[in-house]
């Protein structure tokens, strides 16, 4: 290339290279140039704000609060087993014979010693006295397992009888709540038999190994029960009280927010949402008995705690009590 053409271009260059420089700089130090006026507003220097980018409103959130409360509660642990009579025993015949007479049936009451049955112990061509069967124990007779002129012998039970005066039901404890049982605990039985009727009674005894396959305990509860209204293979629901609080202030378990750090619930408080750290005492059914952090009379959210934040301002939709 020949040095003047070269040098032509050059010029050219430096030409495009200042205008487009001008087109930049100028509008920005003079912008309200005539040229600033007529150029894209994109080149014209930095954009002003517009209604698009002002701060945008801050809407009150509307919860539902309940005012907690302040009262006596209780923590149980609920169960479910089977009534069994505290003593059943078999009673056997002593002799070799044939039953000659029957005293009872199944469901009558008997004292300790009272005659069940007398045997017949004559073989042939011998004569021997009567022999008699008691009972070794009072109660009541669950089943009789013989009748008049059956062979008899002391290798089987002739009756079953049965203490009924005081029963005991059988429940079954999952591992992981073994810490808070003890014998003497007391405890509420309920049966489907008596609609709204309780029995009281007491952990009275805890098997001392765990089933290997359920991972759970048998826990015994005796209950007096001198109207026998409570009878051996009815189902029933045991409530065992672990802990019991005269006054103490609950919120609804939906009040509580789990955080990393711990569960936390939403005070209202002058407009807007207050974040505290509670301790829970205990829960029971859909309430949480609580120990700081929430005190009685205090408007805990709710509905619409999920997506609260410390300081958020919000607006009471619904309040509870």
């Amino acid at each position: 290339m020949k040095k003047g053409v070269k040098a032509a271009v050059i010029a050219i260059v430096a030409v495009v290279v200042v205008a487009a420089a001008a087109l930049l700089v100028l509008p920005r130090l003079a912008p309200e140039s005539p040229l600033a006026k007529v150029l894209p507003k994109p080149l014209a220097g930095a954009p002003r704000k517009g209604p698009a980018q002002q701060p945008q409103e801050q809407f009150a959130v509307p919860v539902a609060v309940f005012v907690a409360g302040s009262g006596p509660a209780r923590e149980t642990l609920l169960l479910y087993g089977s009534v069994f009579a505290r003593r059943e025993v078999g009673i056997f015949s002593s002799v070799t014979g044939k039953i000659k007479d029957l005293r009872v049936e199944a469901g009558d009451a008997v004292a300790r010693g009272q005659l069940l049955a007398v045997i017949d112990r004559d073989q042939a061509g011998l004569k021997f006295a009567d022999a008699e069967v008691t009972s070794t124990i009072a109660g009541v007779v669950k089943s009789v397992l013989t009748e008049i002129g059956s062979t008899v012998s002391p290798a089987a039970p002739l009756f079953q009888v049965v203490d009924v005066q005081t029963v005991e039901v059988a429940v079954n404890v999952p591992e992981k709540r073994l810490g808070r049982l003890r014998e003497g605990l007391p405890a509420e039985i309920a049966v489907l038999s008596y609609p709204g009727r309780s029995f009281y009674g007491a952990v009275s005894r805890l098997s001392p190994a765990l089933d290997p396959v359920s991972r759970t305990l048998e826990a015994r509860i005796r209950v007096d029960n001198p109207s026998q209204a409570l009878k051996p293979g009815m189902f029933a629901e045991a409530r065992i009280l672990l802990r019991q609080e005269a006054q103490i202030v609950r919120i609804p378990l939906a009040a509580l927010v789990d955080r990393n750090e711990g569960q936390v619930a939403f005070v209202v408080q002058e407009g807007r949402a207050r974040e505290v750290a509670v301790k829970t005492a205990f829960l029971q059914e859909d309430t949480a008995a609580v120990e700081s952090g929430v005190n009685a009379g205090d408007r805990v959210v709710v509905v619409g705690q999920q997506n609260l934040n410390d300081g958020d301002e919000v607006t009471i939709a619904e309040e509870k009590k």
